[in-house]
């Protein structure tokens, strides 16, 4: 143990000390040697009390000897807003790469600092980099700098997002197109499953077909619902026997925010990222008093209810958060059917019971600490499945239960600028539909599941290169009464990533330029390997009016589902074994404008372009419908976003518009150039919130234009708008705040259907109350 410790030492010093140190090295490798020697003879004689002794003489010797050859460099790392401690900022000296990060009162400290002039870097993420002035520093000199950091002016459009490069960073100095349903927005319109918190962002189609108990799944530029890779916490929750996830059946308790990631992204995260990624990210509750909590009900239009109670613990070494969300509704909403009559939706309704649990350890000292989080969550629900209204199902019924659980260890390793973390996760799915009310009675029950890990570093080399990379297993398998056998495949896959940055000037301007290339290699037992190379750049000119240009360029693609591989030989259908996997080839360009001083205006242009090939499509061949490899598809499109705050902290304007052209590129009879179905050509979203003091309103409208509900374009969907308001009282009295919100869903009770023949809800009231402590 002795050596070891002795010689993690010596790789510190081998690592700051500069060439003609090498006589200080020799010194100490002679002192080690002379320690080791003496501490095994002492332990042989006097035992290991006095070996423990003499090791701590020997080892203080080094550091008395060098401490009148190097300096050192102490000091703290503020806020310069509330001068309150900033922990985690990397403190880098330049030249010399000597550096250390900031603990937990914001305090630092680099020793073994060889005489010389140096510069200092501060960089922490959500803050503005400091580079200091030149100090000198002498022999043996002590000097004591404080530093305080600017806080980034963000936009309403921009945010801290992890998704994009898989480490944090703000997401307008990405390369990538981001979104982001932050906390705010998820507690100020309290949405009761991850598809309404999703309905209202850019390039996004929710497939809603129905009410609260309905299957909704989601659309990314365009793409199919098995091409969107959702992740909880970074890792994959999309089912493997149907490649989708059914974003009803996840609620958002326990949640952060939720980031959405626009364009393939398999570079970094694998299969099923072609139209991009949905990242939800759990996070840790602060509180005042080291405990908290909070108890939330509603009640609602078409009888419907829910309980929402969460516990949080925030202590030295532990932050925890324990919640249980009960949702039940009778879903009975009146709507017009084909004939304009006026019907009762029947069998529509839902009860789920969500439970989850967030804890997070600290161990030992910052900032070589090690952080250990376990997530667990578990949702069990009961719902009618009542059909499309030409093929009603007034008797069926379904049964969902999901559970994940992901453990994560992570910190620094080897350096402070070297990060680890590992992680295994356990997902669980089942699902049971059951229909009585048929030619052929129905019991279907099908289970699925994965299981795997993954290790992620991440090194930094200077301030303007970093290098993300790791490896990682997963084993995917799924069993039903419908299908003769278990089955099963693995995948083991590695990744790297690299960021790296140029400062400069630009006609006497200041401009960074940062490239992000990443490579992905993925193995499948039963179709082989995929390769996935991405490069993003992005050139960002000025601070206080800045205006930077975005370019990305990758490959993707789509592993086929245990349900197109295996689904039982029938007279009528057939899974189909040798299908390869889809293969996407997507670009994007964007400009993006920033004003931190007019109004905080934010502008943000993409056009974007994604060609995808042997796309998976069921076929009649010789009179049995299977899957194959026969189809092209090619999405292109302009998305715009902006943001004004035309009184900063009280009112905020946001708008996006979409325009996509999503074509059938496939040489099939009369669908080639047609318009891909449920493919809306244009789409816009107004969001305008007002808060002042205790009381806030926001006005949500969407709007959704024509849909193709067949592949030859005959039949549509017309276009609908719908508006939402909310209004919440909410104000903190010590550690205790009482919340009252009134939601209008549709406000003005807009008969529409999202799918043919699903038709949905009209208006509908949701009053919230509840209160939580801190």
């Amino acid at each position: 143990m002795y050596q070891l410790k002795y010689s993690k030492r010596l790789q510190l010093i081998h690592r700051n000390a500069h060439l003609n140190d090498l006589a200080v090295l020799l010194r100490v490798f002679i002192f080690r040697k002379i320690n080791f020697i003496m501490s095994m003879a002492l332990e042989y004689i006097s035992g290991k009390g006095l070996v423990m002794y003499s090791l701590t003489l020997f080892q203080l010797f080094p550091s008395i000897i060098k401490a009148d050859e190097y300096a050192q460099l102490l000091g703290r790392v503020l806020n310069e807003k509330n001068k309150s401690p900033v922990s985690g900022a990397i403190i880098l000296l330049e030249p010399g790469e000597r550096y250390t990060e900031s603990d937990d009162s914001g305090t630092f400290e680099i020793h073994n600092i060889p005489e010389g002039s140096y510069r200092i870097l501060i960089r922490h993420v959500g803050y503005q980099q400091l580079e200091s002035a030149v100090i000198n520093l002498g022999i043996g000199q002590i000097k004591n700098i404080n530093f305080s950091l600017t806080e980034e002016i963000y936009t309403a459009s921009d945010a801290i997002v992890i998704t994009a490069t898989r480490s944090p960073a703000i997401s307008n100095e990405l390369s990538h197109a981001m979104d982001v349903v932050s906390a705010e927005r998820i507690h100020n319109t309290s949405p009761l499953n991850a598809s309404e918190a999703l309905q209202n962002i850019q390039g996004t189609f929710v497939k809603d077909y129905g009410g609260l108990n309905a299957i909704k799944t989601i659309s990314l530029r365009g793409s199919s619902a098995e091409q969107v890779l959702v992740l909880l916490n970074g890792q994959r929750i999309n089912n493997p026997q149907n490649g989708q996830v059914d974003l009803s059946t996840i609620p958002l308790d326990g949640i952060e925010r939720v980031e959405i990631l626009r364009g393939g992204s398999s570079a970094i995260y694998g299969a099923d990222a072609v139209g991009g990624v949905v990242n939800l990210i759990s996070g840790k509750k602060e509180t005042e008093n080291g405990f908290g909590g909070s108890l939330k009900l509603l009640n609602g239009s078409f009888n419907t209810g829910s309980l929402d109670a969460i516990l949080n613990l925030d202590q030295n070494w532990l932050s925890a958060s324990i919640g249980y969300t009960r949702v039940k509704s009778d879903g009975d909403y009146k709507y017009i059917d084909p004939g304009g009559n006026e019907q009762l939706r029947l069998n529509n309704d839902i009860t789920s019971d969500n439970f989850f649990s967030d804890l997070s350890f600290r161990l030992g000292n910052s900032p070589f600490r090690t952080n250990l989080q376990l997530n667990y969550r578990y949702y069990t629900s009961e719902r009618g499945s009542p059909g499309p209204l030409d093929f009603a199902s007034p008797m069926a019924r379904q049964w969902n239960t999901n559970q994940q659980l992901q453990a994560a260890a992570g910190g620094k390793v080897f350096s402070l600028l070297n990060e680890y973390q590992i992680t295994a996760f356990i997902n669980r799915d089942k699902y049971r539909y059951e229909d009585s009310d048929t030619l052929f009675a129905t019991n279907t029950i099908h289970n699925s599941g994965l299981n795997g890990f993954e290790t992620q570093f991440k090194t930094v080399f200077t301030s303007s290169n970093e290098l993300t990379y790791g490896l990682g297993f997963r084993e995917e398998w799924m069993e039903s009464n419908q299908f003769t056998q278990q089955h099963l495949r693995n995948t083991y896959y590695l990744f790297i990533q690299d960021e790296a940055s140029i400062k400069t000037d630009l006609f006497s301007v200041p401009a960074v330029f940062n490239v992000i290339p990443a490579f992905r290699y993925d193995h499948y037992s039963g179709f082989g390997s995929q390769l996935s190379p991405k490069i993003g750049s992005v050139l960002t000119v000025g601070s206080t009016f800045q205006t930077a240009l975005k370019f990305n360029l990758g490959w993707s693609f789509r592993a086929p589902t245990f349900n197109e591989l295996y689904w039982p030989s029938s007279a009528w259908s057939t899974g189909n074994k040798d299908l390869k996997a889809e293969k996407g080839f997507d670009w994007d360009i964007g400009f993006n404008l920033r004003n931190q001083y007019l109004l905080n205006f934010a502008l943000d242009i993409v056009y974007f372009n994604m060609r995808v090939e042997d796309l998976i499509q069921w076929q009649s061949i010789d009179f049995i419908y299977m899957p194959v490899n026969i189809a092209k598809s090619n999405n292109r499109g302009i998305e715009i976003k902006s943001s004004i705050k035309p009184v900063q902290d009280v009112v905020t304007l946001l708008f996006n518009y979409t325009y996509l052209d999503a074509r059938d590129k496939s040489d099939i009879g009369d669908t080639k150039d047609k318009y891909l179905v449920y493919r809306p050509r244009n789409s816009f979203n107004l969001a305008i919130n007002f808060h002042r003091d205790f009381f806030t309103i926001g006005y949500d409208y969407r709007y959704v234009g024509k849909r193709f509900t067949d592949t030859i374009n005959e039949e549509y969907l017309d276009p609908y708008r719908v508006s939402d308001i909310t209004l919440s009282l909410s104000r903190k009295f010590n550690s205790w705040q009482p919340i009252l919100s009134l939601q209008v869903k549709n406000v003005f009770d807009q008969s529409y259907e999202v799918i043919k023949y699903q038709p949905m809800p009209g208006r509908e009231l949701r009053v919230n109350l509840g209160i939580s402590y801190n």
